[in-house]
């Protein structure tokens, strides 16, 4: 776990001192500077960090020409990756490092663009885990970043924009397809009776649909859909209590917030259509890595949303309860949750870089 930790402190210690007390030229370095320790965690890594790495890696020496792309069983996008990574080297390290630049590269191009202090955005990234969500799950990963880069475009209401975007992160997974939607429901204004009668219809109809749901899916997406949307022992406790009491933690801090007040209440209303697929996922007892994974394409506003909530301090006493309280909750969560899942942990460097 220490890794972990240290990357963060590294980051965020980076972040501040370049956005504080830096000139522009000398911050952008920084946030190169961020962005590339961020990717070499990520990219350099022994394939034993996470799940399914070492699945992913096996592709390379499947996915060696561009018909075999075309052909293998996954999405188009992915596939051309495999295969430019099995072009460039016949080392995993050239993989692994590609797909850390495209999430790495969606996510802190956003955050600079359309967050004030980012420093704490690049916080929130790590430690509610956005970040390490990529070390397991590569393919769903490269499209939650993708529809992550695409909120610009939905906050600004460009649409053409906004789909091609997402048009793109469906080629690494398919479903970034539900990021489409939510462009016509992420509503300016929103109330407390709008949320919570999101989020009640939202979960009757994904949990009284849920078989139909997961069974388009499987045809759709993936197979293994049939299998998530079987009634058995259920899961994805821990993380709906997470999003649930983080949810009303948004609500409360809404009255405050005076600054793109329309911003907040677009990316408020996606996380809570996000959290019904999680209720719902619990209230059918269906395996939480199928439809309860799909709140991510909705979670990872937060980023936004919580620098959002601390620029809305006027006072500078209140602002440092407010990071002191978080920080300690933040960094409890992200301890407990890389420990616990994803196969994270031990951190190893990827051994043959140094042979």
């Amino acid at each position: 776990m220490l890794p972990y930790l240290i990357l963060l402190f590294v980051v965020v210690g980076l972040a501040l001192l370049g956005h504080r007390y830096a000139s522009v030229g000398i911050q952008r370095f920084n946030i190169v500077l961020v962005s590339a320790l961020l990717i070499f965690f990520a990219g350099f890594r022994h394939y034993s960090v996470g799940t399914d790495t070492r699945n992913y890696v096996s592709w390379l020496s499947i996915i060696t020409s561009l018909e075999e792309a075309m052909e293998f069983h996954v999405e188009l996008g992915f596939n051309i990756l495999v295969f430019i990574s099995s072009s460039l080297s016949d080392g995993y390290a050239v993989f692994l490092s590609l797909i850390a630049v495209l999430v790495i590269g969606c996510y802190i191009t956003t955050v600079v663009r359309i967050v004030k202090n980012y420093e704490f955005a690049f916080f929130v990234f790590i430690t509610l885990g956005a970040y390490t969500f990529f070390f397991n799950g590569a393919r769903q990963g490269l499209a939650v970043a993708l529809c992550f880069f695409a909120l610009p475009w939905l906050l600004e209401r460009k649409m053409i924009s906004y789909f091609f975007v997402i048009s793109a992160a469906a080629l690494f997974h398919k479903t970034a397809i539900i990021a489409a939607p939510i462009y016509f429901l992420a509503r300016a204004r929103v109330g407390v009776r709008d949320i919570i009668f999101t989020l009640i219809f939202g979960t009757a109809i994904l949990t009284f649909l849920m078989p139909s749901f997961t069974q388009y899916a499987a045809s759709l997406i993936d197979e293994r859909y049939a299998v998530y949307g079987r009634v058995n022992d259920g899961g994805g406790y821990v993380n709906l209590a997470f999003l649930i009491t983080q949810g009303m933690l948004f609500i409360l801090f809404k009255f405050q917030i005076n600054e793109y007040k329309d911003w907040y209440c677009r990316l408020l209303n996606l996380y809570f259509i996000g959290m019904a697929f999680g209720v719902a996922s619990v209230v059918a007892s269906v395996n939480p890595s199928g439809v309860s994974r799909l709140t991510i394409y909705f979670s990872h506003v937060s980023i936004i949303l919580w620098p959002m909530v601390l620029s809305s301090y006027r006072s500078r006493t209140n602002k440092n309860i407010f990071l002191l309280v978080f920080s300690f909750f933040a960094i409890l969560y992200f301890t407990l949750t890389t420990l616990s899942f994803s196969g994270l942990v031990p951190y190893r460097l990827n051994s043959s870089l140094f042979l």
